[in-house]
Parts: C-alpha cells; sequence; structure tokens
C-alpha cells in the first residue's frame, strides 16, 4: 500500500507554500439531492487491458468495496444537462452528483472502505487523520457509525461549514497552521501518542477503490461513456475511476482536472516525474496538494489519463451556472471537473460523444459562497 502524502500551502483564495431512466436537470424545476440505497448490481467481466496488475488490483477491491459499504454511502444522483448548455460537439453530459453523497462529497466512499478493512483486521478506539475538510469530515462521521473516535488535524483556514461538520460527527478538530505537511505531522504524532492507526487521504488502495465505486456507478446506470472528466488533488478519486473505466471502459478517456494554479498531476506530466510545486492557489480548498499521491500518480499514468488546468474565471462560472441555472449545490471543487464543458475557454475543440463529469463536494460556507455569487459576472 502506498503512504500518505501531505501537501497544501496557505493564502487567500485558498492556498498551499443502459439502464434505469436518467433524469435532466436544469430549467424551470428544481431538483433535489434524492439520497438512495447504493444497490449492488454491477456485472459483466472486466476486458483485457495493459494497465497492468496495479489497476486490476484496484478494479478487483472496487467491485468489492460496493458490497462492503453498500450500506454505509449513497447511491448518488445521475442527471443529464439539457442541451442548451453544451458547447458545440458535446453530444450529452450527465452530471454525478456526489455533492449529494453522505458527508456531502464522494470522500464517504473511501472513508467507509478504510474503515470497514481496517477494523476486520484490529480493534481500534480510534483513529487520526489529516484533511482540509472534506475527508475529515467523512472519517469522522464513518468513525461515529462504528463506534470509535476520531481525531482530525486540519488547517487553520479551514472552511467554517466542514469545521462544524467535524465536530458535529463526534470528530476532535486540531487546527495546525496552512500547510498539509504541518497537519500530516502532527497527526502522525497523534497517532503514536495514542496508539490509534492513521487514515490516508488519497495514497492508499483501500481509499483509491472505494472512490473508484463513483465509476462503477456510472457505468452501471448509462454504458458506454465516451469521455470521463474528474477533479485531482490528491488523486484518490481521478486514480480510482482511472483504474475501473481502464478494465471496464477502455475506450473512455478520463480527464483529470485541476486550477492551473493549484496543478501538480499537469505539472508532473510535463517533468514526466511526479513532482512537489512550492505552493499552489485556488478558490478550490480541496483541491490544494503540493503533490500528488505517489501510488496515485503511477495509477493515472497507467490508465492514460489526460490532465486538463482550468482558470479561476472558469471555476467561478462553472459555480455559478451549476448553482444558478442548473441547481446543483456544489461547492468550488465540485465545479472544477465540469468547468472545461459549462465554461469553455476556447482554444481546441472539445472532444464529442457521451461525456460524464464527478461533482465531487457541496461543503461549503454559505458566507463564502454568497461572496463567489456575488462577484462573478452574469452568465448568458
Amino acid at each position: 500500500m502506498g503512504s500518505p502524502t501531505p501537501g497544501s500551502a496557505p493564502g487567500r483564495p485558498p492556498r498551499s507554500s443502459p439502464s434505469k431512466e436518467v433524469r435532466p436537470i436544469g430549467g424551470s424545476s428544481r431538483l433535489p439531492c434524492v439520497r438512495r440505497s447504493c444497490r449492488v448490481r454491477y456485472g459483466g467481466t472486466p476486458r483485457p487491458s495493459s494497465g497492468g496488475p496495479m489497476t486490476a488490483e484496484i478494479e478487483r477491491l472496487a467491485r468489492e468495496a460496493r458490497g462492503r459499504i453498500s450500506d454505509r454511502i449513497l447511491q448518488t444522483p445521475l442527471e443529464e444537462v439539457p442541451s442548451r448548455f453544451l458547447p458545440e460537439g458535446v453530444e450529452r453530459l450527465w452530471l454525478k452528483r456526489e455533492c449529494c453523497q453522505l458527508s456531502g462529497s464522494f470522500k464517504a466512499r473511501g472513508a467507509a472502505h478504510f474503515l470497514d478493512r481496517l477494523l476486520e483486521r484490529e480493534d481500534a478506539a480510534g483513529v487520526v487523520t489529516y484533511s482540509s475538510g472534506n475527508h475529515g469530515r467523512a472519517v469522522a462521521e464513518a468513525a461515529a457509525g462504528r463506534g470509535i473516535a476520531a481525531v482530525v488535524t486540519a488547517p487553520d483556514s479551514i472552511d467554517p461549514s466542514k469545521a462544524a461538520a467535524i465536530e458535529a460527527a463526534g470528530g476532535e478538530l486540531v487546527r495546525v497552521g496552512s500547510s498539509s505537511v504541518e497537519r500530516y505531522q502532527r497527526a502522525q504524532e497523534i497517532a503514536s501518542e495514542r496508539g490509534w492507526p492513521l487514515v490516508p487521504p488519497f495514497d492508499h488502495d483501500w481509499i483509491i477503490s472505494g472512490q473508484g465505486t463513483v465509476a462503477l456507478e456510472v457505468l452501471e446506470e448509462i454504458g458506454t461513456v465516451d469521455h470521463f472528466w474528474v477533479p485531482v488533488g490528491g488523486g484518490g478519486l481521478s486514480s480510482g475511476c482511472a483504474a475501473v473505466l481502464h478494465h471496464n471502459a477502455p475506450d473512455c478517456q478520463l480527464h483529470a482536472v485541476e486550477p492551473e494554479d493549484a496543478a501538480p498531476f499537469a505539472r508532473s506530466l510535463q517533468a514526466g516525474e511526479r513532482v512537489t510545486l512550492e505552493s499552489t492557489a485556488s478558490e478550490a480548498d480541496g483541491l490544494l496538494p503540493l503533490a500528488i499521491g505517489e501510488r496515485n500518480w503511477r495509477l493515472l499514468r497507467a490508465s492514460d489519463a489526460r490532465s486538463v488546468t482550468i482558470s479561476e474565471e472558469q471555476l467561478v462560472a462553472s459555480l455559478v451556472r451549476l448553482r444558478q441555472q442548473l441547481s446543483v449545490p456544489c461547492e468550488p471543487s465540485g465545479a472544477v471537473s465540469v468547468a472545461p464543458l459549462l465554461a469553455p475557454a476556447g482554444g481546441a475543440p472539445l472532444p464529442s460523444g457521451r461525456h460524464v463529469a464527478v461533482i465531487s463536494g457541496g461543503n461549503v460556507d454559505d458566507e463564502r459562497l454568497e461572496r463567489l455569487l456575488s462577484a462573478a459576472p452574469r452568465l448568458p
């Protein structure tokens, strides 16, 4: 298993030194987040792939994870965007609304899977993790559901709504500076002091495969997907989905999207090796690692994932369109994946075909959200 990789730094904006019918969204009616039980009915035999044993193992674990965590997560809505919002060349677009997931983000999947595997192997009175917010909340809620304690180290600048949710779940919140290196080190100290396991946020097979269940649900619902868009920070969601798609939909291209000033994956691809940035900055406060996880990097490379970077203007425009026109309750990080489609910057034409974008989370402080939306230019 890969070891956890720290990474984010300070600043403002947040910085770091075939199937059933799929409902359309948008228009005059508001479609709420529909919370449904996750049904395990994905089938089929994985296709041969050149991804190697690493991607095959993650795909196998993701299939197992679906059964293990089916009673602890939701099968989130997959809803189609009306054609009037689509740029030229994009045939159809669905949004996988992980903003409607338990804990408000996809992180609930990896946290539930990790704790299920962990507590099967050892008795633990509690767990420790480090997080910018969403992973910490997911771990705190998963731990509470299993009757154990959780300590979360987080930045001083953590979104107030995320801090409140961690504490509401019974988590012990420890604020540690502005860098994830600091909170990672403090989490290690606490874990050692208490003798509790450390739950990494992205660089671990149990976390990665738990997040990969997102792609399994999508394939189950609509079958053919040509392009799959996900945000990338540390790489848990993107690498898990990449491995699943690589073996079950090898013709599907995964696009890993990140802010241009917080783009360790893009910079690593340019360098031909995994690199660590000196700083990152974006309103997408959940996507500010200084480096992508080691294991996540290897999986994305093996799966031929493509890198896409977006500007802050695209991010905010995507957030506005999702919130105000499509009634999708997302946070800034959750708007990143679909920004190239809902707020294209021009240049090269977008690929045609059937697209899915994962709206990764919806946890954001009301005052911060109002500031972002009120300052944004009006969309057509």
